[in-house]
């Protein structure tokens, strides 16, 4: 794990300001992950604020691993826990972040000193 992240630490990505995508309740939700061009893990199905930055991305068929800075950590939790239960996932907020499930993925969102990483993978 630790040599993905040193590898992917050069890649980034911005996400500048993309239409909203509203949800069953018409409240805006932000950047789903397909939009991002990632494919898996119910990449439709988990939304970001519109003006989160990517530092990296990283896919494969059955995981996603994204990282982005500290400070913009505890509005991408507080939009997680608030928009997830509405896009179908089970939620369960902890200390610092939050872990949540659809079917057979699941998936964890955690804020360190330098980061805030999410992770969705399927068992």
């Amino acid at each position: 794990m630790v040599a993905l992240l040193v590898t992917l630490a050069g890649c980034s990505a911005a996400v500048s300001d993309p239409p909203a995508i509203p949800s069953a309740t018409g409240t805006p939700v932000g950047l789903c992950l397909n939009r991002l061009g990632l494919e898996h893990g119910l990449a439709e199905l988990i939304c970001l604020p519109a003006d989160t930055t990517l530092e990296t991305t990283y896919e494969a068929e059955r995981t996603i691993l994204l990282l982005g800075p500290a400070d913009q950590g505890q509005a991408v939790l507080d939009y997680l826990a608030a928009n997830l239960p509405d896009l179908g996932w089970s939620v369960v907020r902890g200390d610092g972040g939050l872990r949540f499930d659809q079917g057979e993925w699941q998936g964890s969102f955690v804020i360190g000193q330098t980061w805030w990483g999410l992770t969705v993978r399927a068992e």
